[in-house]
């Protein structure tokens, strides 16, 4: 060898320890824009609050709400359709890019203008059935206004999504979600009107979405297009099997409190909606996985890289099964700690509830952080057949509960129907993930990192036993950061797979004195 190649040879590795793994960029990128968005939604929330007063509030409020449940059906599936197909023909010509985009796209907003329409031409009617009142009229053609900006930046961002372009991506979702609506609210507030606010800011960002895809229609006029009409059945046979499923989601959370309310007061109906919003939160987290992943697999299989893709989920798997069981017996100890900080000591009374509902964290992270592996290897949609089950089987609780029980255990009974529902949805995507990868749960390997998180919670309830009047948020955040790190060592002593995957993607080339994981052959 050739002292020239040689040293080319040998500065090889000096740069891949310095580069951060694309995979892992992508994730924490995605992730700091995921909770941005959500910070931005609780300004968001304080601004209509302190600058336009309750009313304006709950009409926002409601607004926000009617959409988000509008746009389960209006999106026709494509949120997912979109990115899959064109991460999959990624290296194919960019024309099969261009049509998929093109026709999601005509899809998108040509239905989203139909039920823009339909709303509008019937505004009376459907402001008594969406809002409940005739005279919140004027608030229709806002609706379809934000339903179209929504259609609009599912189009653009689906598309960088699909391609793993995730800085551009993510800009797409801080303009839309937090540079816009708060730019307006703040310079249209004087108007004291919802719905200028809320329309001005879905016309903007209906053109913030077409600037952002410039570049796309700059490639769309210089290369011919095949005829859509395919491109289109094939995003609509994939995409609307699964609207059902994203309905009976959001209906597992919300049809309980729903009809809580018809037996008992909403003071305590929100014990319900409040550990159902810590189920929400750690659902929240698995979000950059969700947005990541999907193209990432999608991207792969397309390329017939099956095996990496089955050692990635291997890792997946036991990650999340390692985190999840220690972060649910973790808040199960400090649920009363948290609820104390977070929304006062008003809603400790429902804190049997809340601890209830905590327990099923580890099946509902275990969807949502599949549920993307699922959707990349499968057309049909399992995970909305799977959601359905659940559904059902939620439903026919609920009910049991609502004939059986007496009112003061009302609450108790829905909440337990909920984790029952959601074992089973956890169970059905175990299933359905081994029918399509051969993947089972491994559940012996995993039984040692399990029992540290299992002792890890002992001791954590040991801790409050010996200080049982331990509130202060500071000494519970300390004990916490202790707990972590020691079950952190803990799974670096028992030699982690997903732990070591993870830092050798992220530090390649470093080792830890501490961490005796060992990098297996494949």
């Amino acid at each position: 060898m050739k002292p020239a190649e040689a040293s080319n040879e040998a500065s090889k590795p000096v740069g891949s320890r310095t580069k951060f793994h694309p995979l892992l960029r992508d994730l924490t990128l995605t992730m700091a824009t995921e909770f941005s968005v959500l910070a931005a939604g609780l300004v968001l929330v304080s601004l209509f609050g302190r600058l336009l007063g309750p009313v304006a509030l709950g009409e926002f409020l409601l607004l926000r709400r009617v959409a988000a449940w509008l746009l389960a059906g209006v999106l026709l599936g494509m949120g997912n359709a979109l990115p899959r197909y064109i991460a999959i023909c990624v290296k194919k010509p960019q024309g099969e890019r261009n049509a998929y985009f093109l026709a999601g796209t005509s899809c998108l907003m040509g239905f989203t203008v139909c039920v823009g329409v339909a709303l509008y031409v019937g505004r009376q009617y459907f402001a008594t059935w969406l809002f409940g009142d005739a005279h919140l009229a004027g608030l229709i053609l806002p609706l379809g206004l934000m339903l179209a900006g929504l259609a609009a930046q599912t189009a653009a961002f689906s598309y960088y999504r699909g391609i793993l372009a995730m800085k551009r991506a993510n800009a797409i979702q801080l303009f839309h979600f937090a540079i816009i609506p708060i730019g307006v609210v703040v310079l249209l507030y004087p108007a004291h009107s919802v719905a200028l606010i809320v329309g001005v800011a879905g016309a903007l960002t209906v053109v913030a979405a077409a600037l952002f895809a410039r570049p796309i229609f700059r490639e769309l006029a210089r290369n011919p297009l095949p005829k859509l009409r395919p491109y289109a059945a094939e995003l609509l046979r994939y995409g609307v099997g699964r609207v059902p499923g994203d309905f009976g989601q959001a209906a597992l959370f919300a049809l309980g409190p729903l009809m809580a309310t018809h037996y008992l007061p909403l003071t305590q109906v929100a014990y319900l909606l409040l550990g159902s919003n810590f189920l929400l939160v750690m659902g929240y987290t698995a979000g950059p996985l969700t947005v990541v992943l999907l193209s990432k697999f999608s991207m792969m299989l397309g390329q017939n890289r099956l095996a990496e893709v089955r050692e990635s989920l291997e890792h997946l798997v036991r990650a999340v099964l390692d985190i999840s069981v220690f972060a649910s017996l973790q808040l199960v100890v400090f649920a009363d700690v948290l609820v104390r900080v977070w929304v006062g000591p008003r809603f400790l009374p429902g804190i049997s509830i809340i601890r209830l509902l905590i327990l099923a964290i580890p099946p509902y992270l275990f969807y949502m952080a599949l549920r993307s592996s699922i959707d990349a290897v499968t057309v049909k949609p399992r995970n909305a057949g799977n959601v359905m089950a659940a559904l059902v089987i939620y439903l026919a609780l609920t009910a049991v509960t609502l004939k059986a029980l007496p009112a003061n255990f009302l609450l108790e009974g829905i909440a337990g129907a909920l984790v029952v529902a959601l074992s089973v949805l956890g169970m059905l995507t175990a299933r359905t993930f081994r029918d399509l990868y051969n993947l089972s749960v491994p559940w012996g390997k995993c039984a040692p990192s399990l029992l540290a998180a299992a002792l890890m919670g002992a001791a954590s309830f040991a801790f409050r036993r010996i200080q049982p009047d331990a509130h202060e948020s500071l000494l519970t955040f300390l004990w916490e950061l202790l707990a972590s790190g020691l079950f952190l060592v803990a799974l670096g002593r028992l030699g982690s797979p997903w732990l070591g995957f993870v830092w050798e993607k992220a530090f390649p080339g470093r080792r830890l004195a501490w961490f005796s994981y060992k990098r297996s052959a494949a």
